[in-house]
């Protein structure tokens, strides 16, 4: 089947290293070439149907290219690029095998820039779909402008009219809002601007977020994937380009496929192409090919062409990167505290504290937010590290972080407490029992002074309690060092998800005038790094000795109340 060959021939040279892509793409394309030999497992819940894409094949031959360079006419089975085949035999091939009419795919997002075909996959899905599922099926495209949500519409009437062997089945209305009729199975496309009070009452058997990327806020697409819950087989698309915008909810769908490709989020039946050029190659031919899967000579000569001008105008530059080498520009201001991957490779499966003095790190939240303790001991050169997370049942369904908290209780890595507040009582009750529980000794407990001033200055009375301010000069050497000791595989942490989690969510800020870096505090409750900073408040007492402020010594309240206000 040519679709599959060439789906797998993408896969093979994008593994092998042939084919110039991301890392994310990497993954996505070894998921694929793994899963087709899982598959043969008895356990395993997916299988690719073969006969599904043959179907597909044949639709694909029946449709031609209205557009595109020396492709007008042909059918566009042969015309498709192998990173276009690959991402359409994934969506509609892979299935589950307790029901061969479900897709094992339900979120599938492709990120990817300009002039890289992506109107027309739209409208190819679109009109795929409309062919091949349930009868009075309804699908949907939203885009928060109005001119451009009828960009999928046109380019659906543009192949539909240039293929006469399937043009007679459609309905066509050339209004924005109306309709286009499958005639075979009475399904119908619309397309629509993205406000979610108008999309309420529709249910929509698969839908295209158009240009995502632009949205700031996740009403519209809440408000059709809630018109999905009666539907059987709901098919979810996020396809979009970068943009000049710092709140766009398109940064928190990046970070989240990434931490699902890192292996700190589960979730197999989400799919993505991330196209986008790696910081370090923004200005090269390599960032170029990694953004850009579209390999036509003429679109990358004139990305070099924009890319000599932003180099030259730097009011040019924004459009460029945005647009040519898919990043959002105001992503950037941040870095990435530690790759991940070497953070990986300090994982051990249990530590044991028996006989050892450690040092308590405590991160205190706000009331309804993630509060973490970490406990640490150094030997031999090596930290050793356990930490924990504690946060209320009553925030959990007003969250907006994608991490799954009650399983990471289940786990054993968080402790979830009653109520709409962070017990601290338990928090306290924990940390008293740490030397009971691991059989060690408490040398110091570290904390911010910020919140919790009652247990703080309880917990004074029996153990040495060092408040440490976050300033520059208290925590830029050991967030530096800890990182070192990182890359140099002087950190060994027990197991836990929700620090890994956390850790990936880690960004550093930049002092002003110096090199000095801080932990980026966490952006509108999206992500969360509690148990990092409850880890590096431990490494503090054990990296070098720091001027600090022993409670025990000014443990009475007027001080306290100075000292936290």
């Amino acid at each position: 089947m040519m679709l599959l060959e060439k789906a797998q021939r993408y896969a093979i040279d994008v593994v092998s290293g042939k084919e110039i892509t991301t890392k994310e793409v990497k993954k996505q394309c070894e998921c694929f070439l793994e899963d087709l030999e899982k598959q043969k497992n008895e356990d395993f819940p997916y299988y690719f149907d073969e006969g599904e894409i043959f179907k597909i094949e044949g639709i694909l031959r029946l449709l031609n290219f209205a557009t595109g360079l020396g492709v007008v006419g042909k059918p566009i089975l042969e015309g498709l690029w192998d990173f276009q085949a690959f991402f359409l035999c994934n969506i509609f091939g892979w299935r589950f095998k307790s029901d061969k009419k479900k897709y094992r795919y339900r979120d599938v997002t492709l990120f990817i820039p300009r002039k890289n075909a992506k109107t027309f996959i739209c409208a190819l899905i679109i009109i795929i779909l409309m062919l091949t599922e349930d009868n009075y099926s309804e699908f949907y495209s939203i885009c928060l402008d109005r001119e451009l949500a009828g960009e999928v519409k046109k380019a659906m009437i543009q192949i539909i009219q240039a293929s006469p062997a399937i043009e007679k089945y459609f309905k066509i209305s050339n209004t924005l809002s109306g309709k286009i009729v499958c005639k075979l199975t009475n399904s119908f496309y619309q397309a629509r601007t993205a406000e979610a009070s108008r999309n309420n009452a529709i249910r929509p058997s698969a839908f295209i977020a158009d240009e995502v990327g632009a949205f700031r806020d996740y009403s519209n697409i809440n408000a059709m994937k809630s018109g999905q819950l009666s539907v059987k087989n709901p098919l979810r698309f996020k396809l979009t380009t970068a943009y000049a915008i710092k709140d766009s909810i398109m940064l928190e769908e990046l970070d989240y496929i990434k931490k699902v490709y890192s292996g700190v989020i589960d979730d197999d039946r989400m799919f993505a192409l991330l196209y986008f050029a790696e910081e370090e190659h923004l200005w090269d031919d390599i960032g170029l090919y990694q953004a850009n899967p579209l390999r036509i000579e003429e679109n990358y000569n004139e990305i070099i062409d924009n890319r000599k001008a932003a180099l030259e105008k730097p009011s040019e530059r924004v459009e460029f990167l945005t647009k040519h080498m898919n990043v959002f520009v105001d992503s950037t201001h941040e870095k990435k505290y530690i790759d991940f991957l070497y953070w990986k490779k300090c994982e051990v499966e249990s530590i044991d504290l028996e006989g050892k003095e450690v040092v308590v790190g405590v991160d205190l939240s706000l009331t309804t937010d993630l509060t973490a303790v970490s406990i640490m001991y150094k030997e031999n050169g090596i930290y050793y590290l356990i930490s924990h997370g504690f946060l209320p049942d009553g925030s959990l369904a007003n969250r907006r972080e994608k991490f799954d908290y009650r399983e990471a209780a289940r786990q054993g890595y968080c402790t979830i407490t009653k109520g709409m507040i962070v017990n601290y009582t338990q928090v306290e009750e924990y940390i008293r029992n740490i030397e009971n529980k691991y059989n060690c000794k408490i040398k110091c407990i570290v904390s911010d002074p910020y919140n919790a001033m009652q247990m703080m200055e309880s917990l004074s009375n029996d153990y040495e309690v060092i408040l440490l301010k976050q300033t520059y000069s208290n925590l830029s050497p050991p967030i530096k060092q800890f990182r070192d000791d990182v890359y140099t595989g002087k950190i060994k942490y027990a197991k836990n998800k929700l620090l890994d989690w956390c850790m990936s969510n880690t960004t550093t800020i930049k002092g002003r005038t110096t090199d000095d870096i801080l932990l980026a505090k966490e952006n509108q409750n999206k992500t969360r790094i509690d148990l990092v900073v409850a880890s590096i408040f431990s490494y503090t007492q054990l990296y070098l000795k720091n001027d600090s402020v022993d409670i025990n010594k000014y443990a009475d309240i007027e001080f306290l109340t100075q000292l936290w206000s």
